[in-house]
């Protein structure tokens, strides 16, 4: 709990040369970065079952997403394993989650408000055609 602490300080995470990253501290980040991955996977498979086109545009920037957030998650993990002093600094962790948070926003936007409008929208397509000879 101690380090957690330590992890979250500000002028911790604001250093351009932070101290060594502890082992568990690797795995941890690892085993996040690799689930984001694994679950970009799993939404590329469901883009393959979908058959409707507004939840496959929705799954396609899920996987874009994941499958970005991890990669570059990993390697940043590759950086801080490594030691290197710029790319190891732990702002670069803000930056990804601030970035996946936005990125994260949008998506559920999309969700909630345009998917709902855009159904309308077809909806009442398909009423008014239905009565054009």
């Amino acid at each position: 709990m101690e380090y957690l602490k330590f992890f979250f300080n500000p002028s911790h995470l604001l250093s351009l040369r932070p101290s060594a990253m502890q082992p568990r501290a690797l795995i941890i980040l690892a085993v996040i970065f690799g689930l984001l991955i694994v679950l970009g996977i799993f939404s590329r498979m469901k883009i393959n079952k979908t058959k409707d086109g507004l939840k496959i545009k929705a799954w396609r920037r899920m996987f874009h997403l994941f499958l970005t957030v991890g990669i570059l998650g990993l390697v940043y993990l590759f950086f801080a394993w490594q030691g290197i002093a710029l790319l190891a600094a732990r702002f670069w962790l803000l930056i990804l989650a601030l970035v996946a948070l936005v990125w994260g926003g949008f998506i559920a936007k999309y969700l909630i408000l345009e998917v709902p409008k855009l159904r309308k929208e077809i909806e009442d397509k398909r009423k008014f055609e239905k009565y054009i000879p």
